[in-house]
């Protein structure tokens, strides 16, 4: 019986995943990546678990929240290019030196 009254809230909680992956836009990903991406870290967060969960509606929103934050920061983090890394050398050469 327990199994089955998990399953349903797994199943009731669907509807909070595709309301929070269509309201979140993050730019590269549609909101059916998004969706996805919430039921696998929602998976691997349940395989891991060490403590029986009281509200499963709850400790997953939370989940969903925690992890569209990380999404969206991956996703808009400005990425280092290499081409305009700039060396050490090179500023010696023209004069950038630190003074002291």
């Amino acid at each position: 019986m327990a199994v089955f009254s998990a399953f349903l809230m797994k199943e009731d909680f669907e509807k909070t995943i595709i309301k929070l992956a269509k309201s979140y836009k993050i730019s590269p990903l549609e909101w059916q990546d998004i969706a996805q991406e919430l039921r696998i870290h929602l998976w691997l967060k349940e395989k891991s678990r060490l403590y029986h969960i009281k509200n499963y509606n709850n400790w997953a929103y939370i989940l969903c929240r925690n992890k569209l934050k990380k999404l969206h920061r991956y996703y808009t983090q400005q990425k280092r290019d290499s081409r305009k890394v700039v060396s050490l050398d090179l500023l010696k050469q023209n004069g950038y030196e630190k003074e002291g």
